[in-house]
């Protein structure tokens, strides 16, 4: 078994924390290219780069990593059709958002959070959308709003 993994769960040598397998996407088709993203409906779509608490498993979950303390203009978010989970590049996660809220957690007053819906099925998933992001600083994108 490869030097990390032991019983389904992976180690993080650098920080010693375990994660379920569960983060880590397994695609069929590793190779594969899934293509890069278009907005084709005209879709309002903010973006988050999750890279570091999605693969470091600060949150327990995808959605839970993409959904709070953000700082952001909470006006343009309240406009977005959908929300994009973003790590290394590549869409994780698709989100539909029902409601936007300023966080009631004391250590990130100001921040913005989400409750919405994930959406499994969604033709965006796996596609790369670092045409459109590149390297940024900001880990908040706006697409089409």
């Amino acid at each position: 078994m490869p030097d990390g993994i032991k019983n389904n769960r992976i180690r993080h040598i650098t920080k010693g924390k375990e994660s379920n397998l569960k983060n880590i996407i397994i695609m069929k088709e590793p190779f594969r290219d899934y293509g890069c993203f278009e907005n084709k409906n005209n879709e309002r779509i903010v973006c988050f780069n999750i890279t570091k608490s999605y693969l470091q498993s600060w949150r327990p979950n995808l959605y839970e990593c993409t959904r709070k303390y953000w700082r952001l203009d909470g006006r343009r978010a309240k406009k977005a059709d959908l929300v994009f989970a973003v790590s290394c590049g590549m869409i994780v996660g698709v989100f539909k958002p029902l409601i936007w809220h300023l966080t009631e957690n004391a250590k990130n007053v100001g921040r913005w959070e989400f409750e919405g819906e994930e959406i499994v099925d969604s033709p965006y998933l796996l596609i790369s959308i670092s045409n459109l992001l590149g390297k940024r600083q900001n880990p908040v994108a706006y697409i089409n709003m």
